[in-house]
């Protein structure tokens, strides 16, 4: 039995903790997809940190036509070595009026990777133009107004932060073509744009040709992300659980919806990103959308002397050698989001992803506060359980304006026999909500699994992860199963 929960150290009783889990022992169709659709691939290198940022001037003006020379980066107090540099395409810095609306789908099925979605958004709102007018929509069985169309960048930031779950079937076209007609609604703008992300799902897909249709008259451009959902998660060949010749629950009709989700952006001259690149940096994914549709994006990039350093410690400023200029935001590909990290992300979705895990986890990562606890053995069917217990500290995470937390964790665990082979495993991913006066009150974050295994001696490895920030946490220690 897995569970999450929330506990209050003070008077209170125990409470039930809003979550969501899922057991991985398998590949995403988000993974597969890209062998069916060539989306935006992103490469990382290992010690490659690159900063994306557009740089206004104090009345607003965009400068577009600085060079090289202008700029100075540092990390810490060090100054680094620009290795690439790239102005914006946009040399002129002008456009006219733009209508975007960001367009998610809110159905249970998708919130895997909804924290790393709306930090990503949130940093694109903050790049934005002022002449640009922004309106924040969901969907589950209907298109839902989070935020109407609006200039002022903090209500569209409000209602990304807190926007949450639906149920309900996805209705992913009519949404779209209800969105579309809105913008049709509200003339003025030169150009109107669509972010939309989801899963793809939606059992209307024959119905894409009319919504292209549809947004090809009213001069709409469509970005779409495909994310991964639980829907399509199927038992991997080389998992445990497999049975000869038994066949996956997946989809039948899943490819031709994931075609016909592409054909919304391809078909409208916008872009599609999908791929296993896409969730695992979706910074990049909305840097590349900002420098489509407005070309006002500087490239820098610089080698780190140390790609393990978290964001925070590394203190990174962007210095301009030019009067009254500033930078709104950067998007940032740091290394911390790479190599290793990328082995365990890669592991919550692929089966045979596991064996790349690093063995040594333990040694570098305790970037997130939590403890490991293992509790009395259990017997369950004839087999023999081993409980552990994670107690995460809400003070270690990242919190909302609000000081809410609104995030998603992974967890990996393995249990190695005494010549390193291993004889349990497990995946999940969960969320956790929780609200700033809950954390006053005292209540903390306990995921609780178990491992089975015969009688014996083992190392038990376990890696957390924080989905949004890509922190992580892994622990190490040895463990003895008892026969009684």
């Amino acid at each position: 039995m897995r569970r999450l929960r929330a506990v209050f150290s003070g008077p209170s009783a125990w409470c039930t903790f809003l979550f969501w889990t899922l057991s991985f022992s398998c590949i995403t169709a988000a993974a597969q997809s890209s062998s069916l659709i060539e989306g935006a691939r992103i490469r990382i290198d290992v010690n490659l940190a690159t900063l994306k940022f557009m740089v206004k001037e104090n009345d607003g003006g965009l400068l577009n036509h600085l060079n090289q020379d202008h700029f100075r980066v540092f990390e810490g107090e060090a100054l680094q070595e620009i290795v690439f540099f790239e102005p914006p395409r946009n040399t002129e810095g002008k456009m006219g009026p733009l209508r975007l609306a960001f367009l998610i789908d809110m159905s249970g099925s998708t919130l895997a990777t909804r924290a790393e979605e709306l930090t990503a958004a949130g940093t694109f709102l903050e790049s934005l133009h002022d002449f640009t007018e922004v309106g924040i929509f969901g969907f589950s069985d209907k298109l839902m107004r989070l935020q109407d169309f609006t200039s002022t960048r903090s209500l569209a930031q409000k209602a990304l932060t807190e926007s949450g779950e639906h149920l309900g079937p996805t209705a992913l076209y009519s949404s779209l073509n209800a969105l579309i007609l809105r913008m049709k609604d509200h003339p003025g703008a030169a150009q109107n744009v669509v972010i939309l992300i989801s899963d793809g799902l939606d059992d209307a897909y024959r119905s894409a040709p009319q919504s292209v249709s549809l947004a090809q008259s009213n001069n709409v451009v469509i970005y779409t992300i495909l994310v991964p959902s639980a829907g399509q998660l199927y038992i991997g060949p080389s998992s445990p659980l497999a049975q000869p010749g038994a066949s996956t629950p997946a989809d039948d009709d899943r490819e031709a919806k994931e075609l016909a989700f592409a054909s919304l952006s391809l078909r409208t001259d916008g872009e599609h990103f999908s791929g296993f690149e896409t969730i695992l940096n979706f910074d990049q994914v909305m840097a590349q959308i900002n420098d489509g549709v407005f070309g006002n994006l500087y490239s820098i990039g610089y080698y780190t002397d140390d790609p393990f350093r978290g964001k925070e410690e590394r203190s990174i400023r962007v210095e301009i050698a030019f009067p009254n200029a500033y930078i709104p935001a950067r998007f940032e590909t740091l290394p911390e989001r790479s190599t290793v990290k990328q082995e365990v992300i890669a592991a919550l979705f692929d089966d045979d992803a596991m064996d790349r895990v690093p063995s040594n986890l333990h040694l570098t990562f305790r970037e997130i506060g939590a403890d490991l606890d293992l509790l009395p053995q259990q017997r369950q069917g004839g087999q023999i359980g081993l409980p552990f217990r994670i107690k995460i500290s809400p003070f270690s995470l990242q919190k909302t304006e609000k000081g809410d937390i609104r995030t998603g964790f992974g967890v990996i665990a393995r249990l190695l026999d005494q010549q390193g082979e291993e004889v349990a495993r497990l995946r999940e991913i969960f969320r956790v909500n929780l609200e700033a006066k809950e954390i006053r009150a005292g209540r903390g974050i306990i995921y609780t699994n178990k491992l089975f295994a015969p009688p014996g001696i083992y190392a038990l490895k376990i890696a957390l992860l924080e989905m949004a920030t890509w922190k992580m946490t892994a622990f190490e220690t040895p463990v003895r199963i008892r026969a009684r």
